[in-house]
């Protein structure tokens, strides 16, 4: 059970990591909508002290995975250009600090939050769907870490969404688009140098929709549909908060 449970990939025998979709992976799934529904319940119960403790101790759970990561990668003599927190969910734990300590010292969520809920949960909800993770068996700490991190960047816009702190708006859609247009460049130049793949814009990974898209418009073909892709479930999202905000208000009302 423990034999390969620091194993790097590359060291791996072949076909030995939990297939996507299949018993396990709905395991995970289920046991992650299941707790982060609980978790909506009870924070709506708790005082506004509590409520910002319990988002404080979110983002630092999610650093901590990132950091264990990145410590257990170092000690086992892995950690190389291709294994830094550059891909868009892991850069969601930073960004989430960010806006913590913003709201520690405004004591407000500003409209960027809603980044958080329209561009980094979704990344997230994908993450687990198509886990690149699965090369890996299912006991594994990067099999734990994918799961449970994802679950956590997940968490906190709900949070922040269920207790009326993040109220999206169509209009704000240029916020995440812009940080996109901001990091996605340099990034993409990064893969090219140190021949790594964040972001997967330099390479569609397996088992995705990505490469279906790669299959049908090659690369960096895909690209222009990755982009187009992510824009119109953006602008789906934000209008799905928007038509559930004025649902909760009716409701309360």
């Amino acid at each position: 059970m423990y034999t390969y449970f620091f194993t790097y990939q590359d060291a791996l025998p072949e076909n030995c990591g939990f297939p996507i979709l299949g018993k396990i992976h709905f395991i995970w799934l289920i046991c992650i909508a299941i707790g982060i529904f609980l978790l909506c319940k009870v924070y709506l119960r708790l005082t506004k002290t509590r409520q910002l403790q319990i988002l404080n101790t979110t983002v630092l759970l999610a650093l901590c995975c990132t950091f264990m990561q990145d410590a257990i990668l170092t000690v086992t003599g892995h950690m190389n250009a291709r294994m830094l927190p550059f891909h868009l969910c892991d850069l969601a734990g930073f960004f989430y600090l960010f806006l913590q300590m913003q709201a520690l010292r405004t004591g407000r969520w500003t409209s960027f939050s809603e980044i958080a809920l329209c561009l980094f949960m979704p990344g997230a909800v994908l993450g687990i769907l198509f886990p690149v993770w699965s090369v890996y068996p299912t006991f594994h700490y990067m099999t734990i870490h994918g799961f449970v991190y994802h679950a956590l960047i997940i968490l906190y816009p709900w949070l922040l969404f269920v207790s009326g702190n993040i109220r999206p708006k169509t209009r704000h859609i240029w916020q995440p688009v812009l940080l996109l247009c901001c990091i996605v460049p340099p990034v993409y130049l990064f893969n090219k140098k140190f021949d790594s793949n964040y972001m997967f814009i330099n390479e569609a990974p397996t088992n995705t929709p990505l490469e279906f898209l790669a299959n049908q418009m090659g690369n960096p073909g895909y690209l222009l549909g990755y982009a187009i892709f992510i824009f119109l479930l953006m602008l789906t999202l934000y209008q799905f908060f928007n038509k559930l905000t004025r649902l909760f208000q009716n409701f309360a009302q």
